[in-house]
């Protein structure tokens, strides 16, 4: 990266003004560069080509290549910082920017995958989910972009994404970001929110290279060794960063790396391709806002921008032909896949081709029956997760009686022995709000946990399915076996069982009737406890009924979905099977010609996309 770091470079950004947000990025940084990915691109577009003419109804693999065309269009090479929450990336990332851009805190902070581009000024454009046009914000100052994202991107500001953000793009002029490299900020996976570990894993297809934050406390976790796993299936480049080394004495740091690379080393032939780089970006941060060269020096900040960016400098244009050849080659694969389906159809005699017919629907009958035994299964489970909601909020209306009733004893006694109302109003006032959010958080957690773990096995179930409908068909039409590609995980969704509380915390004090005040005062003071009691009762019941009904909600949503989701997937497999088995068994039947048109028009398909695959394995030249 010329020029880096680029903290030294001066203030001038603070004087740009305002400017719209163009709807396309600018490129005049890399038309230097723009050859790089040309032969990928015609390759790309190619196969586009192919699959246009195979599927002219259209096929989602077409969006995908459009994605992959336009980033080697742009020759951009994104690079995720990933990693565990509180791992500090977010200031890792500001300290290699030289700028404190990203919001940060000392609970986890980013909910939303930020890229950060290069532009000719700073600029911010928030890209929603559905059909809401995209917000576009030029902020004067750095100060005034973090004060921005932190409305959009973090848990805070944005808690679980209620604002339905689908991704937030930075364009900043950045040395760093100049030739065509973009940063990603992703949410950090294993914190208390499980939506911000399903953004983090959404955010891995768009990761060329990654660079993954790890931390001395602890040094690493099955968490994050499992989340390095899908990492891997992405990143062509990958490369480890020690956070937090000021906490260490530098025996301890090397302690802690000698174990990382033992670790990360472990059930692999080969040794790790890059070491693993300590840092404080803590310190380096601070280190830029004083203009301290030595300081960032110690901090490691400049031996990462020398080993890690400027290598990835070199290599961008191989890292990124590699990145998009390997999701090219999947989407090739498929599709070859299907189209040997198609095209064995056409070419088995026609009396061959009933009777695997007949076949296949037979098998696929049986597996009809696995899909509805899931699906009863899912109902089950989700019966019993109501059960389990009803006895929680049982027990916190229980706990919630005994809770209050306490209070208003400590809180409200009397000379004569009858609460003052009042004072019991006050208390419960304090009480209530601070006594539901804080079983709220701990019922929402657990709740959605074992929600979570329900739905995991039944995703594995469904993916078990799929491949049982595309495995049949090739066994019955003696085909080899496609990739098999399981689906990505199912999103829970935004906030299905949290509720933003208005908490009903007022008595309703009845005005004493003459009857009432005429009782002795033991008696009176007894009933105006039960009334008290009463009254709290009331009042946790209406509490608790709120959240029940309000997770309920949210409960019912997400199996629906899941069930929703799994008879989608289930409808598409069928159509590549059955549905291209009876399309093609209909024309055999009543245009024969017709249909030895058709083969040889998917044979030649087939083959040039044979030819498209042998090509992409190929590596980019230099």
């Amino acid at each position: 990266m010329h020029g880096w770091p680029a903290q030294f470079t001066g203030d001038e950004q603070k004087s740009r003004s305002p400017r719209r947000l163009p709807t396309q990025p600018d490129v005049a940084n890399v038309t230097d560069h723009a050859v790089a990915g040309d032969s990928l691109r015609t390759e790309l577009q190619k196969i586009r080509s192919c699959l246009q003419e195979a599927w002219p109804e259209g096929c989602s693999a077409l969006d995908s290549l459009a994605r992959l065309d336009e980033r080697l269009r742009m020759n951009r090479l994104q690079v995720a910082v990933l990693g565990q929450f509180k791992r500090g990336k977010s200031t890792f990332i500001n300290a290699l920017l030289g700028d404190a851009l990203l919001p940060s805190a000392v609970v986890p902070a980013t909910a939303i995958a930020t890229f950060i581009a290069w532009g000719p000024v700073l600029a911010i454009r928030v890209t929603y989910s559905g059909d809401r046009a995209a917000d576009e914000f030029r902020p004067v100052t750095t100060s005034e972009a973090q004060d921005a994202l932190r409305q959009w991107v973090t848990e805070e500001g944005n808690p679980e994404n209620r604002l339905g953000i689908a991704r937030v793009d930075v364009q900043l002029p950045a040395d760093i970001l100049r030739d065509g490299l973009v940063v990603i900020d992703t949410p950090g996976i294993g914190s208390t929110f499980q939506h911000n570990t399903d953004s983090a894993l959404r955010a891995l297809p768009e990761c060329d290279a990654a660079l993954f934050v790890l931390s001395a406390d602890p040094p690493i976790t099955e968490t994050e060794l499992a989340y390095l796993a899908e990492v891997r299936k992405h990143a062509v480049r990958l490369f480890f960063v020690l956070n937090k080394r000021d906490y260490l004495s530098q025996p301890e740091q090397e302690q802690a790396v000698a174990f990382l690379q033992a670790v990360l080393q472990r059930g692999r032939n080969e040794p790790i391709p890059y070491p693993i780089f300590p840092l404080s970006a803590r310190q380096a941060l601070a280190a830029i806002e004083r203009r301290d060269r030595a300081a960032l020096e110690a901090s490691g900040l400049t031996q990462i921008g020398q080993d890690v960016l400027h290598t990835l400098a070199r290599e961008k244009v191989s890292a990124l032909d590699a990145s998009v050849r390997s999701k090219v080659l999947a989407i090739v694969e498929q599709a070859l896949s299907d189209l040997a389906l198609r095209i064995r159809a056409l070419e088995l005699p026609i009396e061959d081709l009933v009777h695997r017919s007949q076949l296949l629907r037979d098998s696929l009958r049986s597996i009809e029956a696995e899909r509805q035994a899931a699906h009863d299964l899912l109902e089950g489970d989700h019966r019993r997760a109501i059960a389990d909601l009803e006895n929680q909020a049982e027990q916190l209306r229980q706990a919630g009686s005994r809770y209050f009733g306490e209070v208003v004893e400590r809180a409200a006694p009397h000379s004569s022995g009858i609460p003052d109302l009042a004072v019991a109003q006050a208390a419960l006032e304090s009480a209530i709000p601070a006594f539901f959010e804080g079983r709220l958080t701990d019922m929402a957690a657990e709740f959605r946990r074992a929600v979570e773990a329900v739905l995991a096995r039944h995703h594995e179930r469904a993916d078990a399915l799929i491949a049982a409908v595309r495995r049949t068909a090739s066994t019955i039409f003696e085909l080899p076996a496609g990739p098999e590609v399981a689906a990505d995980p199912f999103v829970l969704g935004p906030a299905p069982y949290w509720v933003t509380q208005r908490w009903s915390n007022a008595l309703m004090p009845s005005p004493a009737s003459l009857l009432e005040w005429a009782l002795p005062a033991k008696l009176r003071q007894a009933r105006v406890r039960k009334d008290i009691a009463a009254q709290i009762d009331a009042l946790v019941q209406r509490n608790v009924e709120n959240l029940r009904w309000a997770t309920l909600q949210g409960l019912n949503d997400t199996f629906r979905r899941f069930a929703a989701a799994l008879d989608e997937r289930f409808a598409d497999a069928l159509s590549v099977t059955e549905g291209v088995i009876g399309a093609a068994l209909a024309q055999r039947q009543s245009r024969e010609g017709q249909a030895s048109s058709e083969l040889q028009h998917l044979r030649g398909i087939a083959e040039r996309l044979s030819d498209l695959r042998l090509r992409l394995h190929q590596p980019a030249s230099p």
